[in-house]
């Protein structure tokens, strides 16, 4: 029995021994230990500032009144992350061994500053890109750099800020981060949550590989994005510089809410144009914000297409489509335009004459590019085409929609419908129609079924002013 109380003595007196030692070893010598190996981590000047305690619980470590992380040196936009408050967690064992191992980093409140450049560099790379090489500071030399790892990082209640070259810069207040790295070697678990707009977001994430993936190389990766409207998940592989291949999918039954949340505003979405949308897609996205579609396929509630696009988001997005789809049912176009015209009237009734509500046509350069589709049948509401083929092309807000080949009513029509808004709106277009079955044409058009027979005909119409003040059209048709 005595000796059993002796052990439990002299377990009793190495706890103290060890507690006291943790109690008198000075937070700002630890801190400035920390500081000096984030610095041979990362590559960047890391600085912690303010009041330096030492703590215990929950973590072993110390908490300081300020952290900051060093840009890029090609950068002058300000700190990579800022925190007023921080915490830094070490190893216990390590501690008392009078080494100084960094394993868990919690930040409040930061300011955390993203810029990526055309050619692909990026401020959260801690390698260079174009070279493959290491970044160098004279704080931190390549020569005493070490592994980056650290088990968990926490940051609460950040402020995001996005500032890619050639678009516009995005901030997020609000957000949450966690990352989970119990080995180096191993795989790590990221989850943020943030709220754009008035429903949350959440985003997890798990790659493979993520010491190897931090210095650069490419990973396995799944990332899944959910919101009140929809989810959307990718898996495949991708790289610290934001370059991924892989396969996507997105399910949304509630398109405007999904896009909502995601900070887009109100969005009207007619009936089998994409209130909901179910998409399946290989992608790949590479360094310099290209990104290609492969293999799509996508339900828009009613709609289905099937094809591959090209898109360069840098500066106004470009797009390279060619689509083919069934039969495409775009009847909700005709009817929203009749509820439109049935508006218009009521407004035109009260205020006895034309509307001089202006036409904003902005939107028209909201993107550049060349969309190919190719449909079995059109349903138009009124109107039902068989098979079409129609280019849309867009450059610097000069819309052209060529409609190369369409059989309706016995017949063929061709043309085009152009709307220009580079230096005040302009509408106009061609039509040629050949063979086309009178009767059916007008009845569905105009209920007139008094005539028959075979007829060609030919439609030019041009419309402009700021907004259209003034028009003039020119028709000519011959039937037989």
């Amino acid at each position: 029995m005595r000796w059993i109380i002796r052990v439990i003595g002299a377990l009793l007196l190495i706890v103290v021994i060890m507690l006291g030692a943790l109690f008198l070893l000075p937070g700002e010598r630890i801190a400035r230990i920390a500081s000096e190996q984030l610095s041979r981590m990362t590559g960047r000047e890391v600085s912690i500032t303010g009041d330096v305690g030492v703590t215990l619980w929950p973590v072993l470590g110390v908490t300081a009144g300020g952290l900051e992380v060093g840009n890029a040196d090609w950068t002058d936009k300000g700190a990579l992350l800022t925190a007023a408050n921080a915490a830094i967690g070490v190893d216990a064992g390590a501690l008392l061994r009078g080494e100084i191992r960094i394993t868990n980093i919690a930040a409040q409140s930061p300011v955390i500053r993203l810029e990526q450049r055309l050619d692909g560099r990026a401020s959260w790379q801690f390698t260079d890109s174009a070279s493959g090489a290491r970044i160098e500071t004279e704080s931190a030399p390549s020569a005493s750099r070490r592994p980056l790892s650290i088990q968990k990082l926490t940051v609460t209640d950040a402020t995001l800020i996005y500032d890619a070259e050639g678009a516009d810069l995005l901030r997020y207040d609000g957000v949450n981060l966690a990352l989970d790295w119990p080995e180096r070697g191993g795989a790590a678990e990221i989850t943020v949550s943030m709220a754009p707009a008035s429903e949350p977001v959440k985003l997890a994430a798990r790659i493979e590989g993520f010491a190897d993936f931090l210095e650069g190389g490419v990973q396995p990766l799944r990332a899944e994005v959910a919101t009140g409207g929809g989810e959307a998940l990718f898996d495949g592989r991708g790289a610290l510089n934001g370059a991924l291949a892989g396969d996507i999918r997105i399910d949304s039954p509630d398109t405007a809410r999904f896009l909502a949340s995601l900070g887009a505003g109100t969005v009207t979405l007619p009936r089998g144009l994409g209130r909901s949308v179910d998409l399946r897609s290989g992608l790949t996205l590479t360094a310099d914000r290209r990104l290609s579609l492969r293999n799509l396929t996508v339900d828009l509630g009613g709609n289905s297409l099937t094809g591959q696009a090209d898109l360069a988001l840098n500066g106004t997005p470009r797009i390279t489509a060619n689509l083919r789809t069934g039969a495409l049912d775009l009847s909700a176009l005709s009817e929203e335009s009749e509820q439109a015209a049935g508006a218009d009237s009521t407004v035109t009734a009260e205020t006895e004459g034309w509307s001089r509500q202006e036409i904003n046509a902005d939107w028209l350069a909201a993107f550049d590019g060349n969309i190919a589709l190719s449909a079995e049948s059109i349903d138009l509401g009124q109107l039902d085409l068989g098979p079409t083929r129609a280019v849309l092309r867009n450059e610097r807000a000069r819309m052209v929609f060529d409609l190369q080949d369409m059989n309706t009513y016995g017949g063929k029509v061709a043309g085009e419908f152009v709307m220009n808004n580079r230096d005040g709106l302009s509408v106009g277009g061609k039509l040629q129609a050949q063979n086309v079955q009178m009767r059916d044409l007008l009845e569905d058009t105009a209920g007139v079924t008094r005539f028959t027979g075979a007829g060609d005909a030919e439609l030019s119409f041009l419309g402009w002013g700021s907004p259209l003040t003034r028009s003039c059209a020119r028709s000519a048709a011959l039937a037989r």
